[in-house]
């Protein structure tokens, strides 16, 4: 009897919680899909995306047929409890970004804070980073940098933050907005000075572009990728001999 009643109250018992994957993705070349990022995407029961039709295109260029639900800065405060819904009943949720890793410039965040305080399990699976990738490929100091986000906005605002940054020596990484990357470009030379940079467009694509040179150079070669190319934009840290130049440059 006591058997029956403990299989009884076992049946009757929530379902363990299941997890979420916190899952990187190419910037732009499909085959950049990490191994153990493949096997995840194919084993979880939900794809909670920022961009269905890129994942979609993703997964269909890797024969992978998982459900795909929207997650976006838009519905994310909707979403959380729908999906941690999810997670209890036991599914495992993997949560993906356009391209790169999700919470960098993304509302990933939102989910994983709601699910790490409903103790459901979290985990990561490493993949690339515009961030990371940009950073190598310049070659400028990588032992420390600094990753600034979007900069959208007028010319005011995007001044007022670039002034802020004029002391700083560590190398710096933006995501200037294609459309307005000239606009962005002139701000730089105007405040921070006529430094080092180099522009990776659409890095690992087919109509990647890699310029490199002094800001001055790139606005020379009048910039003007397409308006859904994405941008990441390298420029060297101060250095306390280049005050006076950058004085005299303005």
């Amino acid at each position: 009897m006591g058997r029956e009643r403990s299989q009884g109250k076992r049946a009757h018992s929530a379902p363990p919680a299941g997890t979420l994957f916190i899952v990187g993705v190419p910037i732009g070349h499909p085959d950049d899909l990490t191994i153990r990022g493949l096997a995840t995407l194919r084993q979880v029961d939900l794809i909670a995306a920022k961009n269905p039709q890129a994942t979609h295109a993703l997964l269909a260029h890797h024969g992978i047929h998982t459900t795909i639900t929207t997650y976006d800065r838009n519905n994310a405060t909707d979403k959380v409890p729908l999906l941690l819904d999810r997670l209890r009943r036991g599914l495992r949720v993997a949560l993906v970004s356009d391209c790169g890793m999700p919470v960098v410039y993304d509302p990933g965040r939102l989910l994983i804070t709601a699910a790490s305080k409903a103790q459901i399990p979290v985990k990561v699976i490493p993949g690339t980073s515009a961030v990371v990738a940009a950073t190598a490929l310049a070659g400028m100091d990588g032992n420390a940098f600094v990753f600034d986000g979007r900069w959208t906005g007028g010319a005011k605002a995007l001044t007022g933050r670039l002034q802020l940054l004029q002391s700083e020596p560590r190398t710096m990484v933006f995501f200037p907005p294609a459309q307005s990357l000239r606009q962005f470009l002139t701000l730089l030379r105007r405040t921070l000075g006529n430094r080092k940079v180099v522009m990776a467009i659409d890095m690992t694509r087919s109509t990647e572009q890699i310029r490199r040179g002094r800001v001055q150079q790139l606005l020379s070669h009048k910039p003007n990728p397409e308006h859904a190319s994405h941008v990441v934009l390298v420029v060297e840290g101060a250095r306390l001999r280049r005050k006076n130049s950058v004085t005299q440059s303005r």
